[in-house]
């Protein structure tokens, strides 16, 4: 509706286009009292709810045939994939001389690296993240994780002196992403007795119980279908 258009835009205008204040619940009892003035004179009836446009990220399912006129678009909060790099950076809180970055790569461009380098993705998705400054170029690709993934959480001293025997107690089942944040869970749980409780209003963690960050030392672990340990480590 144009006409509601240019009565939110001088509204917001009035509000020196600061969009919260404009549309908080006291800007929009005052934009409806001011309703006529905003809309040039004329009268118009209160505005509540408006249409709001929302631009798709949409890609092409495919390049041949009708497939390149075909788009699909990946559901909000899609994260699938998750990076995490190595940077040469003394951390003064460990004195370690390296720290990790992270970065949640879009679905569309993982799907654009698999279809542009089958054999080794994840070499053109750590080539393309750098390019689009997700992270900085010197960083080093240690592993990609996905939802559903296994990692393990080696103690201070195994970090030191290398993994002996896992302790199945400090192995996690990856959930989620957002942004530069992972989510997991202990991998015994299947489902949460005490909903929002057990592990937060997420039902998900970033700490262990011993307030360890889990995305700053995990790491990836491969299993057989039984379940036994094919491989640790990156």
């Amino acid at each position: 509706d144009i006409g509601i258009q240019k009565i939110l835009l001088a509204h917001l205008e009035a509000k020196k286009n600061d969009a919260e204040v404009a549309f908080s619940p006291d800007g929009i009892d005052e934009l409806n009292k001011n309703i006529t003035k905003l809309n040039g004179g004329k009268f118009h009836q209160p505005i509540y709810r408006v249409r709001v446009y929302e631009k798709a990220d949409k890609f092409a399912i495919g390049s041949t045939g009708n497939k390149s006129k075909k788009f699909v678009e990946a559901a909000k909060g899609t994260n699938l994939f998750f990076a995490v790099y190595s940077l040469e950076k003394e951390d003064k809180k460990s004195g370690a001389q390296s720290v990790r970055t992270y970065a949640t790569a879009p679905l569309e461009m993982v799907i654009n690296c698999q279809k542009k380098n089958p054999k080794d993705w994840k070499a053109e998705l750590d080539s393309v993240l750098k390019e689009k400054e997700y992270v900085k170029k010197e960083a080093k690709l240690l592993f990609i994780l996905s939802p559903n993934d296994l990692v393990y959480l080696p103690t201070m001293e195994e970090l030191k002196n290398g993994v002996g025997e896992v302790d199945k107690k400090r192995i996690y089942k990856i959930v989620s992403f957002t942004g530069v944040r992972l989510y997991a869970v202990p991998f015994i749980m299947a489902k949460t007795i005490v909903d929002k409780v057990e592990y937060s209003q997420l039902n998900k963690v970033e700490f262990t119980d011993e307030k360890e960050s889990i995305k700053e030392i995990c790491q990836p672990i491969c299993i057989d279908r039984l379940g036994n340990i094919i491989s640790l480590g990156y």
